[in-house]
């Protein structure tokens, strides 16, 4: 049975809380992430998995007891690898997973049982952020920008990237935050490039800040179901197993986001990426004339702008190939054109 977190309530002084949400299953990211290892908990493209890097640059400004990580079960052996000495007791497990509104709903209406006053931030567990004190100051901000309100990072677009979701932004509500004038889906490259020479947009990094009644009110008010079985979960721990499956599955972007009138935006200029694709991470190393990077042992001959990641001791042999992600593992080996890495989850899914 899934274990929820057991609190005492705080009284008075508002406190600062984050959640990391690392739940997914990380399907893009096959071969090497799996049901029970996923991507979230490998390391990727450095010493640490992302979720431990999301847990340090948090820690610059919450306090490692107000951090509260929402997992799936069936990592539990991952995550406990990736983050041995992390209190159990700050872990919620759940049975199934339904998405971003139970888990984030969950998450939050734990906090508040204990911590009325929470101000409480919503962090993917799989992004990088490589300046990490840059990160820490608009945090700060946006934990005071919080109150009566819920507070996005939207960053600063540097590329017309059709990989993420954007934020259409109003006009300035004060020094720090703008008005929320829409949200857009993952456009074509066109839109995207319109979306850049506009201006007016920003990548919605998924990332935000309120205070736990605001985020109470919000989810009552749109999706009243899962508000009522999440209190159901959290006065009744015992239920998790039978109620939280029954749960609407549903983004949090279509639950609330899209609907809340109380959303507002932070430019954020830190360097931030989802790591989201193999084509994502290919930057992350080094690349010849040519435009080919390597992780591990690889020989390539008239080939441009090709990423191989090598997770075995095999040599990956590469001739003639142009805009292709190889990935190799003890398991299976990944060919694709680079251009297809959204569909990785479709070989994933036919696996199974």
């Amino acid at each position: 049975m899934a274990r929820p977190c057991t609190f005492y309530l705080i009284r008075g002084k508002r406190m600062n809380w984050a959640v990391i949400m690392a739940g997914g299953n990380g399907t893009r990211f096959w071969p090497l992430s799996n049901e029970h290892h996923p991507k979230q908990f490998l390391k990727l493209i450095g010493d640490r998995t992302p979720t431990e890097s999301c847990l340090h640059r948090l820690q610059k400004v919450v306090p490692l007891s107000h951090i509260i990580i929402v997992a799936s079960c069936a990592h539990r052996n991952a995550l406990q690898q990736a983050l041995p000495e992390f209190p159990e007791d700050q872990i919620l497990w759940e049975p199934i997973g339904r998405n971003t509104a139970p888990c984030i709903a969950w998450a939050a209406e734990t906090i508040r049982a204990r911590d009325p006053n929470a101000i409480i931030g919503v962090f993917p567990s799989d992004h990088d952020v490589q300046d990490v004190e840059k990160f820490a100051n608009y945090l700060k901000i946006a934990f005071e920008a919080a109150h009566n309100r819920i507070v996005l990072f939207g960053i600063e677009p540097t590329r017309p990237e059709t990989g993420y979701g954007y934020i259409e932004i109003g006009e300035k509500t004060d020094q720090s935050c703008y008005k929320v004038a829409s949200f857009r889906e993952k456009p074509d490259f066109a839109t995207a490039q319109a979306y850049l020479d506009s201006g007016s947009f920003l990548w919605n990094s998924g990332m935000f800040i309120f205070d736990a009644q605001t985020m109470h009110d919000e989810l009552a008010l749109y999706v009243p179901q899962i508000v009522d079985g999440i209190e159901k979960i959290v006065n009744h721990p015992e239920s998790i197993d039978a109620v939280f499956p029954t749960l609407l599955s549903i983004s949090i972007d279509y639950a609330v986001m899209e609907h809340t009138q109380r959303a507002v935006v932070i430019k954020a200029a830190f360097p931030w990426d989802d790591l989201g694709t193999w084509s994502s991470i290919c930057k992350y190393f080094p690349a010849d004339s040519d435009g080919n990077a390597v992780r591990g042992h690889a020989r390539l001959i008239d080939c441009t702008h090709t990423f191989i990641y090598a997770d075995d001791s095999r040599t990956i042999a590469a001739l003639g190939i142009h805009n292709a992600v190889i990935v190799s593992t003890d398991e299976a080996v990944l060919v694709m054109d680079a251009s297809r890495s959204q569909d990785v989850r479709k070989v994933s899914e036919k696996q199974s």
